[in-house]
């Protein structure tokens, strides 16, 4: 694809959703995000987590684990009728602000296998990228060819569609600056790393990743660095930024300094 600056910026669950209220969206902070995604020039998809409106129901019909029952089913329509929800506030957001945003169903066009993905029609992302719209899709429970059904998360899906679309930059938005030497909600005396080299990544994974007590069924801050390595490999820049300070988002996007991480060779 001959797409020039593409960025794909994941919006986390976290920052989107108050996690520890079901089916709960900040709409004020959504609406922050999408003014500021309003005012990007560069083409752009957007991915958002499920946070509170797809994790709970995940892990109560552990949809996680693949398909074992068939009462998980009713579990999968729920799921995606909540995601379709949120997707629903994210895009009038969007739309006040003249975004042409076009959403995409995940489980339509995507295809896993032992939950990694191995099939995303990436023809439609192109498609709506080159009339100027900005496609937009989330984590979802998604076809997978060994347990059935599986959650792909939407930082997978940021990082198969950067490989795939030649992105110049991924952006995981989340509800800290980043990475720090260990967790910031529990030791304020905890460093931002604002540089991360992979040789120095296993280190960083065992001090500053640790879990939370609201749900998450897709690996939260550790799925983001695991996702990341990848791309960065290849040569695309990735960032892990606090949207809940979405100011710093259009700054990040032009190349400016922002307290964040980066992830580099």
């Amino acid at each position: 694809m001959e797409t020039k600056e593409l960025i794909i910026l994941k919006m986390g669950g976290s920052v989107m959703t108050n996690k520890q209220k079901e089916f709960s969206a900040r709409k004020d902070i959504i609406d922050k995000i999408c003014f500021e995604t309003s005012k990007v020039k560069k083409s752009l998809i957007l991915i958002y987590g499920a946070g509170s409106f797809g994790h709970p129901l995940a892990k109560k019909f552990e949809i996680h684990k693949g398909f074992h029952t068939k009462s998980q089913l009713k579990g999968i329509l729920d799921i995606r009728v909540k995601m379709q929800d949120l997707g629903n506030i994210i895009s009038d957001s969007l739309q006040r602000y003249n975004v042409s945003v076009m959403p995409i169903v995940s489980s339509s066009c995507m295809i896993a296998e032992n939950k990694r993905l191995i099939h995303v029609g990436t023809e439609v992302f192109q498609l709506f990228l080159k009339i100027g719209m900005v496609p937009m899709c989330s984590g979802d429970v998604v076809a997978d060819r060994k347990l059935g059904f599986c959650i792909v998360s939407g930082d997978q899906i940021a990082v198969y569609l950067a490989k795939k679309l030649n992105a110049n930059k991924v952006i995981f938005g989340c509800d800290v600056d980043g990475i720090f030497s260990s967790n910031p909600k529990q030791n304020e005396d905890a460093e931002l790393l604002t540089k991360i080299k992979l040789a120095d990544l296993d280190n960083t994974l065992k001090n500053s990743i640790s879990e939370t007590d609201a749900p998450d069924v897709t690996g939260g801050m550790l799925g983001k660095l695991k996702e990341g390595i990848e791309l960065v490999n290849l040569g695309i820049e990735v960032n892990i930024m606090n949207l809940n300070k979405p100011e710093n988002l259009g700054k990040l996007i032009n190349d400016e300094e922002v307290r964040c991480t980066r992830l580099i060779p």
